[in-house]
């Protein structure tokens, strides 16, 4: 018999509610008025909708997944579809364990890839530079250069422009900021700043330069006085003297060596970026700078796009962290998937005594339960899926409200189709102890 109590109408309305909450609340967070706390809000409803549509969507789902199988596996496939639609309740139960696993699987796959994509589209556009020379480390950039390395590898017939990058701290309007501390000339010829109001050739040791962003924010413009205090205690009024439009790679502050100097703790650099002569390839003007590099510590020496790709490094690094994690409640939603199994496969012991005496094989058995295994596991897959990828998309575009870096939204089809595969697999997996009791029952009990 089927059971249908758990698709009620009163159900099928409460989840279509919160669905439609759930998009009005994440609309409203990352694109009409950006705030995280009502895309959280969004996220949280999206994924109550799913849990309380589950027994609705399920017959649906598991009809339509399960079609191929009538022509395929014949009667033991349309036996196994039957099976599973029998309680929409108990399979979208059972399945949503999984569902909730594959989701957060999808959403820092789909995260992961779009911090990738965010990471290549910051480096193509602001970053103007044939070479990039920085330490190993975890992320972008690197730490511990020479300052002294920006001035050797300028001195190459190779090169055009080599500027270093250092990193300060102050505080700005009572709020700590970071500044990169470099030669603004030279910055400007390595990276696309956008369009400059003022000049950033004469910053000298009491000029600033900062974003039009954070000038509006402050209420600045070229001319105006911002009084830094820095970690030493010491506070310095400096005087606005460039106001650029990007600063994705550069920052949101820049000031100059010597307006840094009084208040250092250590000189060094994070990158310096190296622009070639017309007329250099890469690889010749990568090997002269390599050798110059191996005199200050052996740093790495990357073009462009191998700078692009090491600096989204560590999110595959994170990633691997967040899978091994997740792995762990992947398994523990397909021992609830075998449980499920192994107490239907009690409770149906008189039906399969009928199956087997008008002439259902022992394989045949097997085979129906494990497709009725994947079956459950293929329902929890998909609705995983599309909720992890619409939390990934809600996740990125909450981001870009948040951060002066523009995010871009990627889909990995790839990697999902992985975690697709990965997800009907364990499920058959989940079903071969269920599949082995139910051909070893014994039907005259």
């Amino acid at each position: 018999a089927v059971d249908s109590s758990g698709a009620s109408r009163t159900r099928a309305v409460a989840g279509t509610c919160l669905g439609a909450l759930a998009i009005t609340a994440t609309l409203s967070g990352v694109l009409v008025s950006p705030s995280v706390w009502l895309a959280g809000l969004g996220a949280v409803l999206a994924l109550a909708a799913f849990v309380v549509l589950g027994p609705v969507a399920s017959a649906t789902v598991v009809r339509l997944l399960g079609g191929p199988l009538d022509r395929l596996r014949g009667v033991t496939g349309g036996l196994a579809r039957r099976n599973a639609l029998r309680s929409p309740k108990r399979t979208a139960a059972t399945a949503s364990a999984l569902m909730i696993g594959v989701a957060v699987v999808s959403l820092f796959t789909v995260f992961g890839a779009s911090l990738k994509a965010t990471m290549d589209q910051t480096v193509s556009r602001s970053f103007a530079g044939d070479l990039a020379v920085s330490t190993p480390s975890f992320g972008a950039g690197g730490s511990g250069l020479s300052p002294r390395l920006a001035g050797a590898i300028h001195g190459l017939p190779e090169v055009d422009t080599a500027v270093g990058l250092g990193q300060g701290v102050a505080e700005v309007d009572g709020k700590g900021r970071a500044l990169t501390v470099t030669d603004p000339a030279a910055l400007a010829r390595t990276f696309d700043l956008g369009t400059v109001q003022g000049s950033l050739r004469d910053l000298g040791a009491d000029g600033l330069a900062l974003t039009r962003k954070e000038a509006d924010r402050q209420g600045l413009t070229t001319g105006d006085k911002a009084r830094l205090t820095f970690t030493d205690g010491r506070k310095q009024t400096f005087t606005v003297r460039a106001v650029y439009g990007q600063s994705e790679l550069a920052g949101d502050y820049v000031i100059t060596r010597a307006a840094w100097a009084p208040h250092r703790t250590q000189d060094s650099d994070t990158l310096v970026a190296v622009s070639l002569k017309p007329g250099v390839s890469a690889g010749a003007g990568k090997a002269a700078v390599e050798k110059v590099a191996a005199r200050y510590g052996d740093p790495q020496v990357q073009t462009r796009d191998e700078y692009a790709q090491s600096s989204a490094g560590g999110i595959d690094m994170m990633l691997t962290l967040v899978y091994a994690l997740l792995a762990l409640a992947v398994l523990i939603a397909l021992l609830g998937i075998a449980n499920t199994l192994t107490l239907a496969v009690h409770e149906r012991t008189r039906e399969l005594g009928l199956l087997r005496a008008v002439g259902q094989t022992r394989s045949q058995v097997r085979a129906m339960v494990r497709w009725e295994s994947v079956l459950v596991a293929a329902f929890g897959t998909a609705g995983g899926l599309a909720l992890g990828a619409f939390l990934g998309w809600v996740l990125v575009k909450a981001s870009d409200g948040a951060s002066d870096t523009a995010f871009a939204f990627a889909l990995p089809p790839a990697r999902l189709a992985v975690v697709a595969l990965v997800g009907i697999t364990a499920g058959a997996l989940a079903g071969l102890r269920p599949a082995r009791r139910a051909a070893r029952l014994d039907v005259l009990r």
